[in-house]
């Protein structure tokens, strides 16, 4: 063996030993992030009321009963109260203005059967707009339909009401105290409106902390401070040690990647999903709580923003019992702890709240660049197999790839004001990607031997998985704050590397070149990386709700269909093992497919390890499982076609 793969490969032994340290650390926190909560839609939650003729306290107890840890609580604002109306328009029978009233806009008269709830609007508004003048007056009120004229109360104010509408103005304290009574948690759902200036902002977020919250998740699409506020907010939200609430699956609002990046060092991020009304047509409840088991034990959600089914796939209001129980057995199948407390459940202290979960620190400069040595040692190795290099260049490459690797960690420092604010995580994803489109080229610089090549593709392969997977360790990775985009290169630049050594002809090599590059920027138009998209899990039971014949197909598709991909991770073994066979025997068109698939299947494991939301223990066992059998299958099968010995 040439001195220049030694040092390769003892270059990549290097950097998965390094990783070694960092792969246990990030099992430990995997083993630790098993609080989850199932957080049921306060207003879907009235409908059910409304609809089953239940108080909503009888109703708490009884969603506590059958799974749901948590009920949202939206915040007030005028548009709400007036579109359930708790709060009118009155008319006052007679009503003078000042010359100067116009000038400072006109004055609105709001009337509530609810005194409470009027005084704490008239409240909200003098503290929030003190120009609006907001005050309680006794008015001779007109009934506009009946023109009967009686004394009331009203809430007079100043201004334009559709931008007085829009502001949040606290959060009903009745309901507070009955979810709490329950036994369940809030999580309040705070407004974003125009202007939201710092004190508006503070006032909101510490309502939501008296509530006894500990976890927000704002309303609509836009994070309230978004966007030149923003620094409010996250101040906000660590004095009052509230965990945010993060729908990093839709990425609906904007200003959420901001607060969770830098909320995550202090493990204040919860990752959240909720279905659209859109998700929801294709489901049912049985489905989807199989889907949200597929989200919490693949994709890393742990808090379960509920909806009911209203009216596709719907019975009667209170099958929500059931299909809250259901999302409940789903998370504790795969050991997860709904709604638990730091320190477990204590009734007498209130509603359940957060684990504390020490957040995940990723790789120190040092330990990356070391980890690094496998990335340098797989494009080194790539490299020099793919063009033949000579032994003098092959070292020269080697140690130039080395100091390459252990450096650019080093030299990834922040260049702006907006990347030392928010720091980037350029070097760890150029690691990962350089090492993941390198390794699987490197994979095939071994033979002839069967067991020679087996063993040198599982090494190279075993080594460069625990590498990616430490670059992509850290809790901004695990919360999916920063994510690896490959742009298709870990799977097309394989491809191309065996089409170039494959073909021998200069015309059906460019040919086969260009109509690859073709496909890769095809691929791109679809999808920035199409094998994390492959490597996503299918949930279980998602055509079981439809008819005998499209349930046995549904299962065939989970069982043999592409997702997900790490399933066919051993291809690359059986590949490599066959195309190598395939040459000895002089059967080079077959070796050229062999290898085209072997390239496939070695991208495909590593994408795998690249995925930090889905625990290490999910992905190990699956794809060494893939290895072993088709390892196996490609050994038999080398040896069936092994020609006679003279």
């Amino acid at each position: 063996m040439r001195l220049s793969k030694l040092v390769n490969l003892g270059l990549i032994a290097a950097g998965a030993a390094t990783s070694v340290k960092t792969l246990k650390r990030r099992a430990e926190w995997e083993g630790r992030n098993t609080p989850a909560y199932i957080v049921l839609d306060y207003d879907d939650a009235l409908a059910v009321c409304t609809r089953a003729g239940l108080s909503f306290g009888d109703f708490l107890v009884k969603a506590r009963d059958h799974g749901a840890s948590h009920i949202s609580l939206p915040e007030f604002t005028l548009h709400r109260l007036m579109a359930e109306g708790r709060v009118a328009a009155a008319w006052p029978a007679a009503t003078r203005y000042s010359a100067g009233d116009a000038r400072r806009g006109p004055r609105l008269h709001l009337s509530a059967a609810d005194p409470d709830l009027l005084s704490h609007v008239t409240t909200e508004l003098a503290t929030r707009l003190p120009t609006s003048e907001a005050q309680l007056t006794a008015e001779i009120l007109l009934d506009s339909p009946s023109g009967k004229v009686t004394d009331g109360v009203t809430l007079t104010v100043r201004g334009h009401l559709p931008a007085l509408a829009e502001m949040g103005l606290g959060f009903d304290m009745e309901v507070a105290a009955q979810i709490a009574q329950a036994g369940l948690g809030i999580v309040p759902r705070p407004v974003s409106f125009s202007w939201p200036e710092d004190h508006l902002i503070d006032r909101t977020i510490a309502q939501a902390a008296g509530l006894g919250a500990k976890i927000i998740a704002f309303e609509g699409d836009i994070i309230l401070g978004h966007e030149m506020h923003l620094d409010q907010t996250l101040e906000s939200l660590e004095a009052f040690d509230l965990s945010f609430a993060y729908f990093c699956e839709t990425r609906h609002q904007k200003g959420d990647w901001f607060i969770a990046k830098l909320r995550a060092p202090h493990g204040k991020v919860i990752l959240s999903h909720y279905f659209t009304p859109q998700a929801m047509i294709s489901e049912d409840y049985h489905s989807a709580a199989h889907h949200w088991g597929m989200l919490a034990g693949a994709r890393g959600i742990r808090l379960c923003y509920v909806n009911v089914f209203r009216r596709i796939h719907a019975t009667e209001p209170l099958e929500c019992l059931h299909y809250l129980e259901h999302i409940r057995e789903e998370l504790e199948a795969l050991g997860l702890d709904v709604g638990m407390v730091e320190g477990g459940r204590n009734e007498e202290e209130g509603a359940p709240g957060p684990v504390t979960n020490p957040p995940l620190s990723a790789p120190d400069r040092q330990s990356m660049a070391l980890t690094g040595l496998a990335t340098a040692g797989t494009i080194s190795l790539a490299v020099s197999h793919t063009f033949n290099l000579r032994e003098p260049l092959a070292l020269g490459l080697a140690a130039a790839t080395a100091v390459g690797a252990v450096a650019l960690p080093i030299l990834d420092r922040p260049r702006t004001d907006l990347e030392e604010a928010y720091p980037p995580s350029y070097a760890p994803k150029l690691l990962a990607l350089a090492g993941a489109a390198s390794a699987p080229i490197a994979a095939t610089a071994f033979g002839p031997d069967p067991l020679v090549v087996l063993l040198g593709t599982a090494a190279i392969q075993a080594g460069t998985a625990a590498s990616v997977a430490a670059h992509t360790t850290g809790q901004e990775y695990q919360q999916r704050i920063e994510e690896y985009h490959s742009l298709n290169a870990d799977l097309f630049i394989p491809l191309a590397a065996v089409l170039f050594r494959e073909l021998e002809n200069p015309k059906a090599r460019a040919i086969a070149l260009a109509l690859l590059g073709a496909g890769w920027y095809a691929a791109n138009r679809l999808t920035p990386d199409l094998l994390a998209r492959l490597d996503r899990d299918l949930p279980a039971g998602h055509t079981h709700h439809l008819s005998a014949a499209r349930r046995i197909l549904g299962d065939a598709q989970i069982a043999l269909g592409p997702r997900p991909a790490r399933r066919w991770a051993g291809l690359g073994l059986a590949g490599n093992v066959a195309a190598s066979a395939l040459h000895q025997m002089g059967h080079k068109t077959p070796a050229a497919s062999a290898a085209l698939a072997g390239a496939i299947g070695n991208a495909v494991a590593l994408a795998a390890f690249r995925a930090p939301e889905r625990p290490l223990k999910q992905t190990l066992p699956a794809v060494i499982k893939s290895w072993a059998g088709w390892g196996a299958i490609g050994l038999v099968l080398t040896k069936l076609v092994e020609p006679p010995r003279d």
